[in-house]
């Protein structure tokens, strides 16, 4: 939260009278961060709205290409509702893989990235 304050404060004194950064060191987390900033200065309704309109989850069952979807499950910046398993299961083209551990872009092991080895692998059809 405290670099997401630094920057508001930044582009509030770039764009003066466009963003108001009043109360963003009291901001505690990406929900009240995304109502207050981000929906609102992209023209979203709130925080819910942006986050309806902006999910690609909405996608995911037209998916007809063979799609490897990655993300731990201890990703800090989602929730577990946020994972697609019910689509995932209803779709023969979209295949879900959420390891308990990685965190967000993780998946480190040992002196490489996990997606490094897991990609290709998905991609050469060694499901």
């Amino acid at each position: 939260m405290k670099s997401l304050a630094a920057k508001v404060e930044e582009k509030a004194r770039r764009f003066p009278g466009v963003i108001n950064p009043a109360g963003i060191r009291r901001v505690r987390s990406f929900a009240e961060f995304d109502d207050r900033f981000t929906a609102r200065l992209h023209g979203f309704r709130d925080a819910d709205d942006y986050w309806e309109r902006s999910s690609a989850r909405q996608f995911l069952p037209g998916i007809r290409v063979p799609t490897l979807l990655l993300n731990a499950l201890d990703d800090p910046f989602l929730t577990p509702e946020s994972f697609p398993h019910s689509e995932a299961l209803d779709s023969s083209h979209l295949f879900l893989e959420a390891p308990a551990s990685g965190g967000h872009l993780g998946f480190v092991g040992r002196s490489e990235f996990w997606t490094a080895r897991r990609i290709p692998q998905f991609l050469s059809g060694a499901a």
